[in-house]
């Protein structure tokens, strides 16, 4: 389940975005890179961005495969994961988002697609000597201090949470990104491998918060989004971090300070500077 609403037009539009570097870089050797994930909400945003400045590949198991360029695997099979990494010679950076990404989601759909299919991802990557992954981890890693229901979000002082906060994860799939960390960590310390993990506010596909209290808070604006994960894949000083990723918000609870820091991330989009829905 790694990717929704996904159709021929969306292939075409994937497939030329990947094309597109081609255009402006003739006789230049951009860096390859891979997506996973690539037809779901935040990879259709992030491909044609990425494909400004790298050579771009995608992976999905819901994506019509183009020869060398776009890849139908399931990435809980390792024996998929290694042959899509070994046909993309010189593969450098893995943006890995592949995930079932629905916070009520079944135990076995998260096991296998959040779990199994993100150790696959690091193993295949390790073995492919693969530089650095920018791991899509999530806010439900921590949405226990949110409440359960979530009330932080109605707070007018809301208890900022930093990624020094211990883990208390809201649901099966809030733990199972913290298992990604935790895998990133570990590939980080026994092979040396670069890992960015960004726990990812609310993206969302038309990329209006207004409707929902608490994504006026954790909103991650389409371009905001596009900068964190380009920082992300070029902040050469940082080797292993964890950070969170929401816009520039009024009353945000999520702590952006390290980011900002490391990263050099420096959100642009307010979500209460948005015009106000009329009522109908």
């Amino acid at each position: 389940m790694y990717g929704k609403d996904v159709s021929e037009d969306v292939d075409n539009r994937i497939y030329i975005g990947l094309k597109s570097w081609t255009e402006r870089l003739v006789g230049m050797a951009p860096e390859k890179l891979l997506v996973t994930g690539a037809s779901g909400v935040i990879g259709k945003i992030l491909v044609p961005k990425l494909a400004e400045s790298y050579d771009v590949h995608s992976v999905d198991q819901n994506l019509t495969a183009v020869p060398g360029r776009l890849f139908k695997a399931d990435l809980s099979d390792y024996e998929q994961v290694a042959s899509v990494m070994s046909a993309i010679s010189d593969l450098r950076i893995i943006v890995h988002l592949a995930a079932n990404s629905t916070a009520d989601a079944t135990w076995q759909s998260v096991l296998k697609n959040n779990i199994v299919a993100t150790r696959n991802v690091f193993e295949g990557a390790k073995q492919r000597r693969v530089k650095r992954i920018v791991f899509a981890s999530s806010n439900h890693v921590t949405g226990g201090y949110e409440g359960i229901p979530a009330t932080l979000h109605l707070s007018a002082n809301p208890r900022m949470v930093t990624t020094l906060d211990s883990i208390r994860p809201d649901s099966d799939y809030g733990s199972s990104k913290a298992f990604g960390e935790a895998v990133a960590r570990q590939y980080h310390e026994l092979y040396g491998m670069e890992s960015i993990c960004l726990r990812i506010g609310t993206v969302l596909a038309d990329n209006d918060p207004r409707k929902n209290k608490r994504f006026l808070k954790t909103w991650l604006s389409h371009d905001d989004l596009v900068q964190l994960v380009k920082k992300s894949i070029c902040s050469e000083n940082v080797k292993f971090g964890i950070y969170y990723g929401v816009s520039n918000n009024k009353g945000r609870f999520l702590d952006i300070s390290n980011a900002e820091q490391e990263l050099d991330f420096h959100p642009q989009d307010d979500a209460s500077s948005l015009p106000r829905l009329s009522r109908q």
